[in-house]
């Protein structure tokens, strides 16, 4: 009988448990700094890179849910460009959707974006634009 409640308490255990969520293992890779590189079809194609570019936005994601972007400071994007450094927060809303917070020249920003592909070394971001209700 003992062994019979040993069994159940372990089929029950796994049933339990294989109920959890679990974080895609893809999205370590998102946790490292992101340079552009090109815009196709609606996407955002971005490159793994150790730095951030002299020439070249980019966007790093951090395991504390915290953002660092460099950005466009101004409204212009006539060459030269002048970037800064923003800080902001990101979110997961599914498993191929994230939200970002962020400062620009415009004001507190909001983008909402999916993940189109990730991995080690390539970042492909669709944007998904929202119409706001006044």
């Amino acid at each position: 009988m003992k062994i019979l409640n040993y069994i159940a308490i372990l089929g029950l255990s796994l049933i339990f448990t294989s109920f959890c969520i679990t974080e895609s293992k893809t999205s370590e890779f998102l946790y490292q700094k992101w340079i552009y590189e090109d815009y196709q079809n609606g996407n955002l194609i971005y490159e793994s890179k150790r730095q951030f570019k002299k020439d070249k936005p980019g966007i790093e994601f951090k395991v504390n849910r915290t953002i660092t972007r460099k950005q466009n400071s101004g409204w212009c994007g006539t060459p030269p460009i002048e970037y800064e450094i923003v800080y902001g927060t990101w979110k997961t809303i599914s498993d191929t959707v994230i939200e970002m917070e962020y400062k620009n020249w415009k004001g507190l920003t909001k983008d909402t974006l999916q993940i189109v592909s990730l991995t080690k070394s390539k970042l492909i971001l669709k944007p998904i634009y929202t119409l706001k209700k006044e």
